[in-house]
Order: structure tokens, then C-alpha cells, then sequence
């Protein structure tokens, strides 16, 4: 399984853990590196959130919260799941 969190950062999955990915270039193409394995998906989630905010340009506390905050926002609707026609039929039962 793999599930996209943007551009740079995904997460993947084998039988055994959860693994935080980092996109990179290799021989000019794009590649995946593993960066961190973990037993549980809450475990790989919070990690990648620390790593993000980590690898982040803040410099101040205030920027820090900032980019937490962001974070959590871009995890948060990476995580939640996307149903095809989910959004018509909530149209067609609002009616």
C-alpha cells in the first residue's frame, strides 16, 4: 500500500511494517528512499508529522506552531479516505 502525503513525503507498507518515504531524484528519474520503518501506521504518522515540521524553514516558535499546524492539516486530508461519488450522493440524501 502507499499513500500519498504530497510532493515530497509518502508512506508505504509491506506485510511486516509502515514506511516513511522521501521522493528523490536518481540518475534523473524520480525515486523513493526509505527514511523510517515503524510496526504501527500511527507510529509512521507521527513520525513523518516530527520529520516534516523538523526539515521545516521555521525559525521562530511562532513559525514552528505554524507549520505544525499545516502539517497536521496536510496529514490529516492525506489520511482520510476519498470514495468515488461519495460527495454526489451526499448531494442527492441532502435533497
Amino acid at each position: 500500500m502507499e499513500i500519498p502525503i504530497n510532493e515530497k513525503y509518502r508512506l508505504s507498507s509491506d506485510e511486516y511494517q509502515w514506511i516513511v518515504q522521501k521522493r528523490r531524484t536518481r540518475k534523473g528519474k524520480l525515486d523513493w528512499t526509505n527514511l523510517e520503518y515503524h510496526s504501527r501506521l500511527d507510529s509512521a504518522v507521527r513520525s513523518l508529522g516530527e520529520l516534516m515540521v523538523r526539515r521545516s524553514k521555521a525559525n521562530t516558535l511562532v513559525d514552528a506552531l505554524k507549520e505544525v499546524e499545516t502539517i497536521a492539516t496536510t496529514l490529516s486530508q492525506a489520511l482520510t479516505p476519498h470514495i468515488e461519488g461519495l460527495d454526489r450522493l451526499k448531494k442527492m440524501t441532502a435533497k
